[in-house]
């Protein structure tokens, strides 16, 4: 990361403009409440609820999360991560699935903050919704670094970078773009 400063309120409001367009066509939808080093989505959530979507949230629990209602009031539980006082789980499924991340490697796989509580909620999902990373400025590695149980995106959205999973191999193209500009490693 370079030494510019990140506006995050601008970059996040690029990012939720992008996750609004893509969630107007599903109806039940996982979000997450942002930490300071993800796109601030409250806005979103917000909107989408007033548009009668079905929003769900991640509640931690032991070394994975159950899905709930999102609801108010938030409450800080650990990691500083706020959550709906609801703690009762829903067993509807969800169409769309909106995923913070660190990174992103070159099987388009997310790594995260190293706990695997979004792995462990996919893997026991009996079917699989259509999931999206997000993140403020994007971080994708040329190598692979997860392993087989980690999840995998079928898009990532970041400020400046909207990409489909095509399953290619990212380290053949880089596609981190500036200003509409691609840098390709035969490049330079």
């Amino acid at each position: 990361m370079d030494n510019k400063k990140i506006n995050r309120y601008l970059f996040s409001k690029k990012i939720g403009w992008e996750i609004y367009k893509l969630a107007k066509n599903h109806k039940n939808i996982l979000l997450f409440i942002p930490l300071k080093n993800e796109p601030d989505i409250r806005w979103v959530i917000n909107k989408l609820r007033k548009e009668k979507k079905k929003i769900f949230v991640p509640f931690m629990e032991d070394l994975s999360f159950k899905m709930v209602k999102y609801t108010l009031p938030l409450k800080k539980k650990k990691f500083s991560i706020l959550e709906p006082h609801n703690k009762q789980e829903t067993l509807e499924k969800i169409d769309l699935a909106i995923v913070p991340v660190v990174g992103v490697d070159s099987d388009f796989k997310r790594v995260g903050f190293g706990r695997g509580m979004y792995d462990r909620f996919f893997a026991k999902l009996k079917y699989r919704p259509k999931i999206v990373f997000v993140q403020i400025r994007p971080c994708i590695s040329h190598n692979k670094l997860s392993d087989e149980y980690d999840i995998k995106a079928d898009e990532f959205i970041s400020f400046n970078v909207r990409r489909k999973n095509d399953n290619r191999n990212y380290s053949r193209f880089f596609f981190i773009r500036s200003r509409g500009v691609y840098h390709r490693q035969e490049d330079g």
